[in-house]
């Protein structure tokens, strides 16, 4: 019942009034529970939900129509049959290879999201900008390559924490500044 039709219930009387409050305060709080119920399935996104969203921002910033290949891309395809990716048995994306693919624009931090990864090839393209140093967080990450392209300022030294990096590829660019003493911590 909507509080306009209720208004001829109230009296002047100041205990009415507060029962009339507590009564909309009960059913805002009833309404609020019935609308706040537990996500579906089709509500809580995936983790290949999720890393597909990071793939349509690397598209979209690296300049994704004119790339030399981008079969699948914003597809309904699954992720795995995307040009240049590789996922697990579980859909989430594991290596992106994109070796002289004519990306362009700046790397986007998203990719930091992708939890699974453990190779990034961005290399012999026309990438500009900064590496993100918030590639720092991908814990899996084997191999990150990106020379051969315009990247420009310090190299991160948060890269050091890649704790599993075997391959660090970085030349060919215009980065400028020392290599960070940080990089030497780099066991693999």
């Amino acid at each position: 019942m909507s509080l306009l039709r209720l208004s001829p219930y109230i009296t002047k009387s100041a205990g009415s009034v507060v029962r009339m409050a507590m009564l909309c305060c009960a059913a805002v709080a009833s309404l609020i529970a019935c609308t706040s119920s537990a996500p579906t399935a089709t509500q809580t996104p995936t983790p290949g939900d999720l890393d597909r969203a990071v793939l349509v921002a690397l598209y979209n910033a690296t300049d994704g129509p004119n790339w030399a290949d981008d079969t699948n891309w914003l597809s309904d395809e699954p992720l795995g049959e995307w040009h240049g990716v590789a996922t697990d048995g579980n859909g989430q994306v594991i290596r992106l290879q994109f070796v002289d693919n004519q990306l362009s624009g700046e790397i986007p931090p998203e990719l930091a999201s992708l939890s699974n990864l453990g190779s990034l090839d961005l290399a012999y393209n026309e990438l500009s900008g900064e590496i993100p140093p918030e590639l720092a967080s991908l814990a899996n990450l084997e191999v990150l390559t990106v020379g051969g392209n315009e990247l420009s300022g310090e190299i991160p030294p948060e890269l050091a924490s890649l704790s599993n990096l075997g391959l660090l590829g970085l030349s060919g660019n215009e980065l400028s500044g020392e290599i960070p003493p940080e990089l030497a911590s780099l066991a693999n």
